[in-house]
């Protein structure tokens, strides 16, 4: 049985160091360059990994430079590749990423073959029998794919969903089908806002979705993170730490929160270990570089 088993796209994250993210017509100069494996679910799925779960991932990749790469990234990391499938066609997927000193960021998108997997390429009875079942988004077909999983499965881990941006817009029409099986969801305040449309505090929106989701988790960046679960709200602010690079911030959480929830760990605890995770995550460059290990956990005894 796995601990932990992430759906998501899988990525070569490309990332420029820049004086500053510019607008159209703008130009800026390039201080450096660093190329790291991503991709939202994989990056949390690393972060668990690290923490001492046993860990697999369904996704896809080609068989070009990019694909191995991350493909023995993964297997580096302890993470089983049993779900995981390669084409001979296509190229992996790629983002490419402009970073300020600031460490805030902008991103470009480029699929490639993750959303040409299939439903009957993942084998079920392996995600069946998992503790949980962490989903992220895709570009294009990859959601229906991940509905489709998640009608087939006779016996259902606990599962998680960070939409991030891409399916945030889609709304809740079109994400109504994972909406209803979701257990626990984690997005951020432009994520939780944009998804349901609504434009009140991130509280009040939060709680139109509460009948929905079991626990709803919303991360704010340096303001912390707030979360809601059978009336119960809890804060709990941000470590103050020197950011070099937000990339990955948002999915180390998630690895820290859903480590500590896991474990048993309450609601206030669990948002202040995924606080903590994050804080590793953004004093270096790239979304797993600074990711810590089991050690890390003593913090919650």
């Amino acid at each position: 049985m796995f601990d932990a088993v992430g759906f998501g796209a899988l990525n070569i994250d490309q990332l420029y160091n820049v004086d500053r993210i510019i607008g159209p017509e703008e130009e800026t100069i390039i201080k450096g360059f660093r190329e790291t494996c991503g991709g939202s679910a994989a990056n949390t799925i690393i972060g668990l990994s690290r923490l001492g779960l046993k860990t697999a991932y369904i996704g896809k990749v080609a068989t070009d430079r990019e694909g191995i790469k991350l493909k023995k990234n993964l297997e580096k990391e302890k993470v089983n590749l049993e779900l995981l499938t390669t084409t001979k066609k296509g190229r992996s997927g790629k983002v490419i990423g402009f970073v300020d000193e600031h460490g805030q960021r902008a991103l470009y998108l480029d699929p490639g073959v993750n959303d040409t997997i299939k439903i009957d390429e993942i084998k079920i009875s392996l995600v069946e029998n998992s503790r949980l079942l962490h989903l992220t988004s895709f570009a294009g077909e990859g959601l229906h794919v991940q509905e489709t999983l998640l009608e087939r499965l006779s016996s259902t881990p606990l599962i998680s969903l960070d939409p991030g941006n891409l399916y945030a817009k889609k709304g809740m029409k079109t994400l109504k089908g994972l909406i209803e099986a979701v257990n626990i969801l984690l997005l951020n305040e432009m994520e939780l806002k944009m998804m349901i449309g609504y434009r009140g505090s991130y509280k009040e929106a939060a709680k139109l979705l509460a009948d929905e989701v079991d626990v709803i988790i919303v991360k704010r960046g340096p303001s912390g993170v707030y979360g809601i679960m059978d009336g119960l709200e809890v804060e709990v602010p941000a470590l103050e730490v020197e950011c070099v690079d937000t990339t990955g911030a948002g999915d180390a959480f998630n690895a820290g929160f859903l480590y500590a929830w896991l474990m048993g760990y309450d609601l206030k605890k669990s948002c202040y270990f995924g606080n903590y995770i994050a804080s590793y995550c953004i004093q270096g460059y790239g979304a797993t570089t600074m990711l810590p290990t089991r050690e890390a956990t003593r913090i919650l005894k």
